[in-house]
């Protein structure tokens, strides 16, 4: 069977959503696949959404369908522009093209307007007078069943008076709502009741002061998929509890063929991760971090500029999967092996010393000599780029010991080392401050154990990696650790459990420190992505200058993750 050019036979599928889809196209129940992405721009993305929008876009794409970009901007206390943007940035970054975008305030509201008046004629809706505070008492526990308001029986004539005139802007604030016309003894609380609209004079982002009531998430997200023809409403399992409601919209709002069906997958949950807009907001504005694009959180602005890869994300959210009945909180390591694999593909390789120890070659008496070093071993096409030997070099403190320990193949006082695409060296002498500290070393470097023309037959263990006095320049390392203590693993959960945020943030995630690093860098660009060679991955950060280059710490070298 084709549709939309794909033979749907063919397709072997991963999850029960996409068994759901096939048996629908088969049947005639969907003509094809149309997903959506409906974010509120009220806060930036983070990792977490990469998983919706994976399982949205690549769901659609695999079908022939296609998936919309909605702002679901029914909220104008929290949303603004500059969200709305972000997402569009966000979206392009990580690949995803959208067959149409849109801003629900615009597209949508006066059509959903038109729905709920239908809803009250049919009886299906009305007017209450009832306070937010008394709208909740009666609503019920779990246990006990909610109350009727007594302005439920309100006349269909009624109900359309007052709507009209909640809209003409006759009542105050708060003082009125619509409420679906449901259950108040509905074992789902979801389903007493639920609020449609609400009074509120805000002025909106994208609408201004074109309306004064609002549409309520419940209400106005599935009248939206319908009026975009929807036909798979994929959410988190947060909006399980909500399936029945926006079942119940959809039949009593809607009522036509081809109607969307809302689906669940499993958050993804990572280790010491805090998520949620309100949390990451509160660290915003009390200046514990520089923004949202802060590298050490987990927005995907603070990630991409740390140096994570759009495919790194996609790839580690796929490895997830669906996920539909058990949710499981899974190791950051397992994020950071994505990074790291994808970086090793794509990062240039650098030498920057970050702890510089002096070596002065005691028989090179010549003018610098260039040494070519490979940019990415894995990748031909990344080409060389020229570095420098000469008198004096700079190598890692850490590369040289008095008192070595077993199996160090590192340089000690009468040992040798190969420098990285240069030559084996051997330490003759350490020189010494007057506190006792280390000043410099001499060395001596053997000319014909130069690498790729090695003729000298030495044998050497260890390689190290060097700078040369006349080819560095000083740079700024930005060192990270998790915003998060290890010992938070679920932060979401604990903050549930009362503790405060602020006793759950690592001191001293920020450091900084100066480096050394080879003049080719100077023509790096705000997230260019580089394998500083034996330490880890780095880019470039935006905070840059031409007097002061700025590079964030992406991830080490060292893989911990276990499949």
């Amino acid at each position: 069977m084709i549709v939309n050019g794909i033979d749907i036979d063919s397709i072997v599928p991963e999850n029960e959503l996409e068994e759901e889809i096939i048996e629908d196209l088969k049947a005639g129940r969907s003509k094809e696949v149309v997903t959506r992405c409906p974010p509120e721009p009220s806060g930036y993305w983070y990792i977490g959404h990469v998983k919706a929008w994976t399982i949205n876009f690549e769901t659609a794409k695999k079908f022939g369908g296609k998936t919309f970009l909605r702002m679901d901007d029914s909220n104008p206390v929290k949303e603004e522009g500059e969200f709305a943007d972000s997402y569009m940035a966000d979206l392009e970054w990580l690949g995803f093209k959208p067959y149409k975008f849109v801003y629900a305030s615009e597209a949508y509201f006066d059509e959903i307007y038109n729905i709920a008046e239908k809803m009250i004629k049919n009886g299906d809706a009305y007017v209450c007078d009832l306070s937010a505070e008394e709208v909740s008492a009666c609503r019920g526990t779990l246990t006990e069943p909610g109350k009727e308001s007594p302005y439920r029986n309100r006349t269909p004539e009624e109900n359309l008076k007052l709507f009209r005139e909640m809209r003409e802007g006759k009542y105050p604030d708060g003082s009125k709502t619509l409420r679906a016309k449901i259950d108040m003894s509905h074992p789902n609380i979801n389903m007493r009741d639920p609020i449609m609209y609400k009074i509120a004079r805000q002025s909106h982002y994208r609408v201004g002061n074109k309306w004064c009531i609002w549409p309520q998430y419940d209400f106005v997200h599935p009248m939206e998929d319908c009026l975009e023809g929807t036909t798979y409403s994929l959410c988190d399992k947060g909006f399980q509890d909500h399936r029945i409601v926006y079942e119940w919209f959809v039949e009593h709002g809607w009522g036509k063929k081809f109607a969307p069906k809302q689906r669940e997958f499993s958050r993804l949950v990572i280790e010491n991760v805090l998520t949620g807009k309100r949390h990451l907001k509160k660290l915003v504005n009390e200046g514990v971090v520089s923004g949202w694009d802060d590298p050490r959180f987990p927005t995907l602005v603070g990630v991409r500029r740390r140096g994570y890869t759009a495919k790194a994300l996609k790839d580690f959210v796929k490895s997830v999967g669906w996920g539909s009945v058990i949710e499981v909180t899974v190791p950051y390591s397992a994020l950071e092996y994505y990074v790291r694999n994808d970086l090793n593909q794509i990062a240039t390789r650098a030498m920057v010393v970050l702890d510089p120890l002096k070596v002065v070659i005691t028989n090179y008496n010549g003018d610098d000599e260039e040494i070519l070093v490979e940019n990415n071993p894995n990748c031909e096409n990344l080409g060389t780029h020229t570095s420098k030997f000469g008198k004096i070099v700079y190598i890692e403190r850490e590369d040289f010991s008095l008192n070595p320990p077993p199996k160090y193949n590192r340089l000690v006082e009468g040992g040798v080392v190969r420098l990285k695409g240069a030559y084996i060296i051997k330490c003759n002498k350490v020189i010494f401050k007057k506190n006792g500290e280390i000043d410099h070393l001499e060395c001596e470097y053997f000319p014909e154990t130069k690498s790729g023309n090695d003729t000298s037959g030495m044998k050497c263990k260890g390689t190290i990696h060097f700078v040369s006095e006349n080819n560095f320049f000083e740079v700024t390392i930005r060192e990270f650790k998790n915003l998060i203590k290890k010992e938070f693993i679920n932060p979401a959960k604990s903050l549930a459990e009362g503790v405060n945020i602020n006793e759950m943030l690592e001191p001293d995630s920020l450091t900084e420190r100066k480096a050394y690093a080879e003049n080719f860098l100077k023509n790096a660009k705000v997230e260019d992505k580089f394998q500083f060679i034996r330490k880890g991955y780095y880019c470039l950060d935006k905070d840059s200058t031409p007097d002061n280059y700025i590079f964030n710490s992406t991830i080490s070298l060292k893989d911990s993750y276990k499949f």
